[in-house]
């Protein structure tokens, strides 16, 4: 399957000042494919290691953190050299983490030559917060790519990209989209909400178009994540809280309000109690947290004081999954209006964290929010998430609170801007190209001719 994070490594690989670079991921995005399929096999002799299966190279790298043993030693086991034709591919690093030590020496001493480490980030937390295997993180000496599960950008260019780029033209363009393709554009949305962006599940989809074969295995990584969460861990306390909160983020995000209490869940605990199954959850990159800004937003945004929060899923169709919703319920039309907002919330909270955009929710008085807040040209922008078109009711009250500038709409409805509001309409299938503009840093408001 195409994934855009290969232009990223090529763009890495191309770079003369490059560092050593960590590829992060939550388990089952692809990252192994990713590097050994897609990008290893560009070149005539890479080294590909995998820590996990490859006893000996694991045993011997934990020894020492010194480069140029490294390179004696790969070239001695595998008859060949790194050179900068040829990189050198570490998978599984969380297996050794005098590795990612080892990265700070590559930088220094052997910069000319293209370093690639990826594995798991939280497990290398763990080691490090449990002191069994100390390692020393290379800051400053290395680049860091995180890998998420395939977008809906992704998702188009493997099943349709005439209408991704489409999608693109329209956009660009500032112009609605043909009715006939805005509505084969929400169609695809909906088969992609109801799977997800988890490579393994969309390539049986995209080839056998079955839901029910796609949905088991969604159903067995989500029970592998649960597992996952057995290892490393803190104690077996965290393990069954960790697991705990995993399991009740559609729960949580779907009652009316939507902030996360864990007293809810587990009656006389606080945040406090749960702090390690938080921080493993994060770490995994398995849930993703919202956090709240109220009245006026102070910029640049970044977290204050921990408080209330907001968690999604890093994937939608583990949120899907959650929530025990038949397929038929994205795919016939009738029925796509009764489909709560908070799936759509997930979804854009997706996009956005893709793109590395944190995420932030905004409350005010008498029931107002916008479910994210971002920043753009030095103000804050409220993004409001509908399943349909209607009003932006919050809007005049967080404008009383903040100076005003465009706002966003993310609904089912086609492209548009209302000069007279400054409300700016974006379709749901159009979300990747707003975040990407969000990341860029570029004006969100369309040049008026």
């Amino acid at each position: 399957m195409k994934r855009l994070m290969l232009d990223r490594l090529n763009d890495w690989y191309a770079d003369p000042r490059r560092k050593p670079l960590i590829l992060c991921g939550a388990r089952q995005v692809g990252k192994t494919y990713l590097l050994k399929e897609m990008f290893a096999t560009q070149f005539e002799q890479p080294v590909y290691i995998d820590l996990m299966k490859d006893e000996e190279s694991r045993d011997f790298f934990a020894t020492t953190c010194d480069s140029d043993r490294y390179l004696e030693y790969i070239e001695a086991r595998f008859n060949r050299k790194v050179t900068p034709e040829n990189p050198l591919i570490i998978d599984e690093v969380q297996e050794c983490p005098m590795v990612i030590s080892a990265l700070k020496y590559f930088c220094q001493d052997h910069r000319e030559l293209p370093v690639i480490v990826s594995g798991s980030l939280v497990r290398l937390a763990i080691h490090q917060m449990n002191k069994e295997k100390s390692f020393s993180f290379p800051v400053g000496k290395v680049t860091t790519l995180n890998m998420h599960p395939l977008t809906f950008e992704e998702f188009l260019l493997n099943s349709n990209p005439a209408l991704l780029d489409r999608i693109r033209e329209s956009y660009v363009g500032h112009r609605p989209m043909e009715p006939q393709y805005h509505d084969l554009a929400l169609d695809h949305l909906y088969r992609y909400l109801a799977i997800g962006g988890l490579p393994e599940a969309l390539e049986v989809f995209l080839d056998t178009g079955s839901y029910v074969d796609a949905g088991k295995v969604v159903s067995e990584i989500y029970s592998n994540y649960l597992a996952d969460m057995s290892l490393y861990n803190v104690s077996n306390e965290t393990i069954l809280k960790t697991r705990n909160v995993y399991r009740n983020v559609f729960t949580e995000l779907n009652k009316e309000n939507r902030n996360f209490k864990i007293g809810l869940i587990d009656q006389g605990r606080s945040n406090r109690d749960y702090a390690n199954a938080y921080l493993w959850l994060e770490l995994a990159r398995v849930v993703h947290r919202s956090r709240k800004k109220d009245g006026k937003v102070p910029l640049p945004l970044v977290e204050e004081e921990p408080g209330l929060f907001r968690y999604y899923l890093g994937d939608i169709g583990m949120f899907v999954h959650q929530s025990r919703l038949p397929y038929s319920d994205f795919l016939v039309r009738d029925r796509r209006c009764t489909l709560s907002g908070i799936f759509y919330e997930n979804y854009v909270a997706q996009e956005l964290r893709a793109r590395g955009i944190d995420l932030y929710y905004w409350t005010g008085k008498s029931g107002n929010e916008f479910e994210f807040i971002v920043q753009s040209e030095g103000f804050a922008v409220p993004i409001d998430v509908k399943k349909s078109g209607g009003r932006m009711n919050s809007l005049k009250a967080f404008r009383s609170l903040n100076p005003r500038h465009v706002a966003v709409k993310i609904s089912s409805g086609n492209y548009g801007y209302d000069a007279e509001t400054d409300v700016l309409s974006i379709p749901l299938y159009q979300t990747f190209l707003l975040a990407e503009q969000i990341a860029r840093g570029e004006p969100l408001r369309p040049v008026q001719e």
